[in-house]
């Protein structure tokens, strides 16, 4: 039988993650950013250098299949880009939410050990009267 979730989440380094997050974030925007800069019109174009010899009809029906595939390849790089960004942040937002989890369920453990500590006292009490 698996491990409970309970002693996976446990088994995670926490601290560690929160620390990376903005590492996380930062790197996927840079890599949104440089993606969205490149597809820019005329930031590197396709070679359609003629090899000697070979038909001009060819050669422009392959540079222009190879011009359609980049542009294809650019969109596809950008959306990706954009899926990865995004995950960055859906990944901050989850660790926010766990931390702010981790910070509930201590703050109840003090609780109930108080509670458990009255009612304990209380016991004492009624027991000695």
């Amino acid at each position: 039988m698996g491990i409970g979730w309970m002693t996976a989440l446990k088994l995670v380094p926490w601290g560690d993650v929160i620390e990376a997050t903005p590492k996380i974030v930062k790197g996927a925007k840079k890599l949104f950013t440089s993606t969205r800069e490149a597809a820019r019109p005329g930031a590197g174009g396709v070679a359609t250098v003629p090899p000697g010899g070979s038909d001009p009809a060819a050669v422009a029906q392959l540079a222009h299949a190879l011009q359609a595939q980049v542009a294809v390849l650019e969109k596809e790089q950008r959306d990706s880009a954009e899926l990865i960004a995004s995950l960055a942040e859906q990944n901050a937002h989850i660790v926010k939410a766990v931390d702010a989890l981790q910070k509930r369920v201590r703050l109840l453990s003090a609780i109930c050990l108080v509670l458990l500590a009255s009612v304990a006292m209380l016991v004492v009490w009624a027991a000695q009267r």
